[in-house]
């Protein structure tokens, strides 16, 4: 059954869940890419990285639009630093102080100075994968001040404009990923302010989305470099992916449930699992308990997605402090 759209943060669309459950695995599956990764999985790095954060982006633009409620800007902007800016800057304290504690000892990815601590509030300094968090809050910010439709649908026209020009090559509050990505998250406010239907993806057959997305990727993958290549790839991720993930709801209902019951833990998963994959790559270094690649892959893979889990639910939200400090109250 397809789920009703309803103005309420509290209502949940099944579809988006699934779809965030799936993109946050293929985000901790991205970011583990070490040194002796063998050719097959490098390609399917590279397949990842062509739809898995735009996919990210399409769904917060449609929430945008599905839980937005008239409110004042003071309103808005608190919300979104209680929600993205605390824990951003709790997450990029505590790794940088992991870091500048281990870094002497341990092979350390981007290591970090004393300041990292000043840079952090303009800067991922943390760890490059946190650009999504500060690009996201810049969006969300400017997208504040389009009230209508109609001035969402140009602001979306500019977006598409801009993502095509020469990069701004500004890294401060990093714009230049803005500059790239927002395209994508205000397809998701265009869609949901004019087709929100759409997400059910129901006119073309799942066979010939999934055969055309898997073509495409193939031939990226061995000729790649192509700037139209790469943005088609994109908006074909996300047509197939909420299409696997509508089908994922209408006929795997169990699953389905799960994925809904899972999805609040996305940002903490997405918070703490570089930090997770950092402490279990530099283990099978020093110890090397499974010495093949693939072994060593599916452990580390899956305790960045399950012990961000457990934390969220046996630890973080059953505490006032925490909850606060990570976003979740």
């Amino acid at each position: 059954m397809v789920p009703v759209l309803n103005k309420s943060p509290h209502k949940r669309i099944a579809t988006l869940d699934i779809a965030r459950i799936v993109c946050i695995i293929l985000v901790v599956i991205g970011h583990y890419d070490p040194s002796d990764a063998p050719l097959c999985y490098t390609n399917m790095l590279k397949v990842i990285y062509t739809f898995h954060m735009p996919v990210f982006l399409f769904i917060s633009g449609y929430l945008y639009i599905n839980i937005q409620k008239e409110e004042t800007f003071t309103s808005f902007i608190i919300k979104k630093i209680k929600r993205l800016a605390i824990p951003y800057f709790v997450t990029s304290a505590i790794i940088i102080t992991i870091k500048l504690l281990s870094q002497g000892g341990v092979r350390v990815d981007h290591p970090v100075t004393a300041l990292s601590y000043l840079k952090m509030f303009y800067l991922p300094e943390a760890g490059y994968f946190l650009w999504f968090i500060i690009a996201l809050f810049v969006m969300f910010v400017v997208v504040f001040f389009f009230k209508t439709k109609v001035a969402r649908l140009v602001l979306f026209g500019l977006s598409f404009i801009v993502s095509f020009l020469p990069s701004c090559g500004i890294d401060v509050f990093c714009l230049r990923q803005v500059q790239e990505m927002m395209v994508y998250f205000m397809t998701g406010v265009v869609i949901a302010d004019y087709v929100p239907g759409l997400i059910k993806i129901g006119v073309v057959p799942t066979i010939v989305i999934l055969l055309t997305f898997i073509g495409c990727e193939a031939y990226y993958v061995h000729h790649q470099d192509s700037m139209f290549m790469y943005r088609l790839l994109a908006y074909l991720g996300i047509v197939a992916i909420m299409t696997l993930c509508h089908n994922c709801e209408r006929y795997l209902p169990l699953l389905a449930r799960s994925c809904v019951v899972l999805a609040p833990s996305v940002y903490v998963i997405y918070l703490f699992h570089t930090s997770i994959e950092g402490f279990s790559k530099s283990f099978f270094e020093k110890v090397p308990l499974f010495d093949d690649f693939t072994t060593q892959a599916v452990i580390t893979i899956a305790l960045a997605v399950v012990l961000p889990i457990l934390i969220h639910h046996f630890v973080l939200k059953r505490n006032a402090v925490t909850k606060f400090l990570f976003g979740l109250s």
